[in-house]
């Protein structure tokens, strides 16, 4: 055990378990709000890591996709309680967010078109808008490092937008073109690079018509390749959900998402907002179960090589090709959905105040959130009276 990390103290499993479900019904607010909470919980306050380890964790987790908040909550449940606690960690992490998205979609599918839930959204979709723009900038500070990455980001972006080339292809050559230009060929067998493609190029109807299956499959696939978190999840149900499928509108699934992020839990629980409205309460828990699977996956199999993946030079340079090319994802999802909620002069204000009140003042998405859904209400009451 390395230095600074003798002093951590093993929590037994009923702390574990009370803590992550009491965070689970609390964690308002997206990655940063939830990670600060954990880093004042296991840091700070219980001990339960050293700082070293605590920033160690957080790299790990920064490589895979999925929301980091809840990969490193598997990491910390395995880390001191194994596989079980790892397990029991990510769940109670998950399931009040998930029960809450759950009741929200319930009275969404049965209030949703009232004129009141409408002004509501009105106003509080387009400040989603400006959250996901702000998103981008952040997204694109952090994986912007250089000027081939800004190179990759232009082309791929361009890429995507005049030639209609696949997110999932895209992502892979962001990441096979700054491996090679990087570091040069890798020693792998290049064959093997081909595996992602062929499994994102996968016809849904390959693996069956039923509507369960391909559930299951599309939000799988989501869950495997949401580098960036909820942000690029976003981006894979825009091309599932809203354009194969029809199973929701592009307008439906930003409310799901303005949903989630006034919600507790990962912002990549608006996918439980679609399984709902696709397929009720089972197509919630379809949706829910396995755009999470991967991050237990990923986490508790891997654990064992987070230095060696930390230390690895084709690996980073792969993974900061992909993270160039998810942020020109997220913008051209971005743009796509733009039109369902600019849809006049003041709900571009409402995007730009809340992309300001963010990116400029650093101000918390949550509570830009809830002030949005507040200031919704009195604008949902002022056009009743």
């Amino acid at each position: 055990m390395e230095n600074g990390e003798t002093s951590e103290k093993i929590p037994n499993s009923r702390e574990v378990f009370l803590y992550f479900l009491l965070l689970g019904f609390i964690n308002i607010g997206g990655p940063v709000a939830q990670i600060t909470m954990m880093y004042n919980k296991m840091v700070e306050q219980s001990q339960w890591l050293s700082k070293d380890r605590f920033v160690k964790i957080m790299g790990f987790t920064h490589m895979l996709p999925g929301p980091e908040a809840l990969q490193l909550a598997i990491y910390v449940g395995y880390l001191k309680k194994g596989i079980l606690g790892g397990i029991l960690a990510g769940l109670t992490f998950i399931i009040p967010g998930a029960l809450v998205m759950i009741i929200l979609s319930h009275l969404y599918v049965t209030y949703g078109n009232l004129s009141q839930v409408n002004d509501v959204l009105y106003i509080l979709k387009p400040a989603v808008l400006g959250i996901i723009g702000a998103g981008i900038i952040k997204l694109g500070k952090a994986a912007i490092t250089n000027a081939r990455l800004a190179a990759i980001l232009s082309i791929a972006t361009l890429a995507m937008l005049f030639i209609k080339i696949d997110f999932l292809v895209v992502l892979f050559l962001t990441g096979l073109v700054n491996l090679l230009l990087a570091v040069g060929a890798p020693r792998l067998n290049a064959s093997l690079g081909l595996i992602p493609v062929f499994i994102a190029n996968l016809k849904d109807s390959f693996f069956a018509d039923d509507k369960w299956i391909q559930m299951a499959w599309l939000f799988l696939k989501t869950g495997l390749f949401s580098f960036g978190g909820a942000y690029a999840s976003l981006a894979f149900l825009q091309r599932g959900a809203v354009d194969q499928f029809h199973w929701v509108t592009a307008e439906q699934l930003l409310d799901g998402v303005a949903l989630s992020v006034a919600s507790p839990g990962p912002f990549m629980l608006f996918t439980t907002f679609v399984g709902y409205l696709a397929g009720g309460v089972t197509g919630a828990v379809i949706a829910t179960f396995f755009v999470f699977l991967p991050s237990f996956v990923f986490v508790i199999l891997g654990a064992k090589y987070i230095e060696q993946a930390q230390n690895n030079r084709s690996v980073q340079a792969f993974l900061a090709g992909i993270s160039a090319g998810v942020v020109g994802v997220i913008l051209v999802v971005s743009l796509e959905l733009a039109p369902s909620a600019l849809v006049g002069a003041p709900s571009i204000l409402i995007a730009l105040l809340a992309f300001a009140l963010i990116t400029f003042l650093k101000a918390d998405v949550a509570r830009v959130a809830i002030g949005t859904i507040i200031v919704g209400i009195c604008y949902a009451v002022l056009q009743s009276v």
